[in-house]
């Protein structure tokens, strides 16, 4: 496999129907892990009705207005169906935010990322980010080898 046919590959993976449903997971996945903490804080009932709802709405249209994850996400998805990193400390920023947020628990320094996340779409977009097309090859093989069955 070469860099041109991965990236013909991911670019008929990386649908915007796809990324849709990955930062709809990924907020579903994040408001799961907000409510758990606001219960065990004794304050899950106090969330104004109207947060409730702009929540639900972002998760809805998996979009979240200012500088965020999705934005990092919506990042990661570029890289991933071929825009150029032309800034390594932005890049590095994005993928270092996405770990953060959903791999990196309190009272730790680093994120313990669980090894099935770079089997994901965000997880193989990460690494593409972070370390080049090259690193998903064997995944991409897999992907086209199952779209020929």
């Amino acid at each position: 496999m070469n860099e041109g046919k991965a990236y013909q590959i991911l670019q008929r993976v990386y649908t915007d129907e796809l990324m849709q449903q990955e930062k709809r997971r990924i907020l579903r996945l994040l408001y799961r892990h907000i409510k758990g903490h606001l219960e065990v804080l004794y304050i899950k009932n106090h969330i104004h009705p109207e947060v409730e709802k702009r929540l639900d709405r972002f998760k809805e249209f998996a979009y979240m207005p200012g500088d965020n994850i999705l934005k990092s996400m919506q990042y990661v998805f570029n890289v991933a169906r071929g825009e150029k990193v032309s800034n390594k400390d932005e890049a590095r920023f994005h993928v270092q935010r996405i770990y953060r947020i959903l791999f990196q628990p309190a009272g730790r320094k680093c994120p313990v990322i669980p090894e099935d996340f770079w089997r994901s779409p965000l997880g193989a977009a990460c690494l593409i980010t972070e370390n080049g097309v090259e690193t998903v090859f064997d995944l991409l093989q897999e992907v086209e080898e199952a779209e020929k069955e």
